[in-house]
């Protein structure tokens, strides 16, 4: 709680606290594989404490961060190959933000740019790390879940190790249709 407000003080609007939160998230939060690191949290509090987390974990910082600052914000997933001519998929996770004075969804990716990788702040189009490409078997899930998936949360909780993980990202959302 404490984290968001200082991030949100003396922003004017929703797009000022969201660009604020989404770049301390995006750009203070390390991602643990580019930083050469190997912790893996889930939650939002050990995320923030550790300074470090993938994908996801830096997803469920930012709708927590979010949330504290009155901004509604959700988990969004895509499906991914997992290298360029694999067959292989992957599940990615980024975030979906309700911007009210705008009257809609804003995806956002607070991953952590890198060189081949680039998120951004839009409010035109989407400017995620990573985006589907229906022409390769990749899709983006409709929907804004209100919860992490919960598979993301068994991997990230039964896991304390990026190396453990590697095999294991789940493919997709079990369940869920796109």
């Amino acid at each position: 709680m404490e984290q968001a407000r200082l991030l949100a003080e003396g922003c004017a609007d929703d797009v000022a606290k969201t660009r604020a939160v989404y770049g301390f998230v995006r750009d203070r939060i390390a991602h643990t594989a580019d930083a050469g690191r190997d912790e893996l949290p889930c939650r939002a509090s050990q995320v923030l404490a550790a300074r470090t987390g993938i994908g996801f974990s830096k997803s469920h910082l930012l709708a927590a961060l979010l949330r504290a600052v009155g901004v509604p914000a959700g988990f969004c997933y895509q499906v991914l190959r997992r290298a360029p001519e694999s067959s292989e998929t992957l599940l990615y996770g980024f975030n979906g933000v309700f911007l009210g004075s705008l009257e809609r969804w804003l995806p956002l990716d607070a991953r952590g740019n890198k060189p081949g990788l680039e998120a951004e702040f839009s409010l035109d189009e989407p400017r995620l790390a990573v985006r589907a490409d229906p022409s390769r078997g990749e899709w983006i899930y409709p929907l804004v879940y209100t919860r992490p998936a919960q598979v993301v949360v068994d991997l990230l909780s039964r896991n304390s190790s990026l190396s453990k993980i590697a095999d294991h990202v789940p493919q997709d959302l079990p369940g869920a249709a796109r």
